[in-house]
């Protein structure tokens, strides 16, 4: 197989289109010197719009359809209920108002965030990391959600906290692409991640006893979450044959 068909290779492709979007809205705030937020908000949601339409580019020309992608409907279940909880705790950290905050851009924004994250993580790199096998799909997608967290190191952000949500964003993007896995729709993963960016927006403050403790619990519930789904996507081999056998156990005649 050459190289560049190679779904690794193509997945690592993938992974640097996610990072240039916001680095050319970065750039372009840092020329102008923008220190409006609502400005901010629009050059970002600008640059990721850029990239949705570029990913569904991509998503056409490919030799899958868009529901291979995930473009299809999915059935609520009750974990659904514990995510809105997990979401709602951030709550607890209290709502900062940051000047020249603008609701309406800021839904924008992690609306448009949360579509083209998806598609290029839990669409594309899900999709070509496939082949490989699913749990290689779940894990390479994941891993390389993470690491694009690096780049706030770059833009001066505190070591300790982006270590933090890089540790967050690997887990976040486990639970999301097991959700993939089983729903076999990419619709929730991004009503998710939009949602919970938005609170996060409106829950952020600066690095305190309380704001790590919010962090680390969410971790730990992406951890439940994530062991929940994966004992539901592959159930341990002894489980499955004492299934089987049951199942293949002849019915005694009267």
């Amino acid at each position: 197989m050459k190289i560049k068909n190679s779904p690794i290779f193509l997945s690592i492709l993938f992974t640097i289109l996610a990072l240039v979007f916001p680095t050319i809205a970065g750039a372009i705030i840092a020329i102008k010197s923008i220190s409006s937020l609502s400005t901010i908000y629009l050059i970002q949601f600008a640059a990721f719009t850029c990239g949705i339409l570029i990913t569904l580019w991509i998503m056409k020309k490919s030799k899958f359809s868009l529901q291979d992608f995930g473009f299809r409907k999915f059935k609520a279940e009750t974990w659904l209920v514990v995510i809105v909880v997990f979401e709602l705790i951030a709550f607890f950290n209290g709502i900062t108002i940051k000047d020249g905050f603008s609701v309406l851009t800021l839904l924008l924004l992690v609306i448009a965030v949360g579509i083209c994250e998806e598609l290029i993580f839990r669409g594309l790199v899900f999709k070509y990391l496939s082949a490989k096998g699913l749990k290689v799909a779940i894990l390479g997608s994941s891993i390389l959600f993470g690491f694009g967290h690096l780049a706030n190191l770059l833009s001066g952000a505190n070591f300790f906290m982006t270590l933090l949500q890089i540790a967050f964003a690997f887990l976040f993007g486990l639970v999301c692409a097991e959700i993939v896995a089983k729903t076999k729709s990419i619709i929730f993963p991004i009503i998710w991640h939009a949602s919970h960016d938005f609170i996060a927006f409106l829950t952020d403050s600066e690095p305190n006893v309380l704001s790590v403790s919010m962090y680390v619990l969410h971790c730990l519930l992406l951890i439940g979450l994530a062991i929940y789904f994966w004992r539901a996507l592959f159930p341990k081999k002894e489980t499955t044959e004492l299934m089987k056998l049951n199942n293949e156990k002849p019915e005694i005649g009267v």
